[in-house]
């Protein structure tokens, strides 16, 4: 397999995201390119990328098997990497057809964070949906459940300024589903000129 295009789209703590376009069709094309774009990305020609009886994809040894995250969405690939501790990314398509942030907070957002998506503008409300999705879906792949308990975890209310901040890094003390985390958003534009978002969290605990 040819090297893939990509682009490191994040850094927080030790970990990197990856974004690879155009992402291959199925599953182990998919790994495959994820791996080669870390191996380049991160300079370890070591690091292979294996799937756990769950369907999961993990870290063969020597690096900690849960420090990779996979997310793909259209034609886009996001891949994360962390040597030594659990990591995890999203990437979601903004989609404002239909869509109604503030009804989709209340749904599945914290009350805080419901509260102040109702209190912003449409076009800003639906920008921090998005990021919060993003960031939430990420933070949670490192539990090793996912999105399985609901998005209400972590709650970001306090840390709205920052996630809107493309790149910052916002760290996040231990919950009852996560351990101490660092996490971090940036939105891009695709060839469609859609809004995507993509996010990073790190364990640091």
């Amino acid at each position: 397999m040819t090297a893939p295009l990509f682009e490191v789209v994040l850094t927080v703590a030790d970990a990197i995201a990856v974004l690879v376009r155009p992402m291959p069709g199925g599953q182990e094309e998919r790994d495959k390119a994820a791996q080669l774009a870390l191996r380049s990305a991160a300079r370890r020609n070591d690091l292979s990328i294996c799937r756990r009886p769950s369907g999961r994809p993990a870290l063969r040894p020597p690096y900690h098997e849960l420090g990779v995250s996979l997310s793909h969405r259209a034609d886009m690939l996001l891949a994360g990497f962390a040597a030594d501790g659990a990591v995890g990314v999203d990437i979601e398509i903004e989609d404002s057809n239909g869509f109604d942030p503030a009804a989709f907070a209340s749904d599945h957002f914290s009350t805080k964070e419901a509260a102040a998506l109702a209190a912003l503008d449409s076009a800003a409300a639906l920008e921090i949906c998005y990021r919060l999705w993003a960031a939430k879906e990420a933070a949670l792949k490192i539990s090793g459940r996912g999105i399985f308990d609901g998005l209400d975890e972590p709650d970001l209310a306090a840390q709205l300024n920052l996630l809107r901040t493309d790149g910052a890094t916002i760290h996040l003390g231990p919950g009852s589903r996560l351990p101490p985390i660092a996490l971090t958003v940036t939105r891009l534009v695709n060839a469609a000129d859609q809004p995507v978002y993509c996010a990073l969290a790190r364990d640091i605990g």
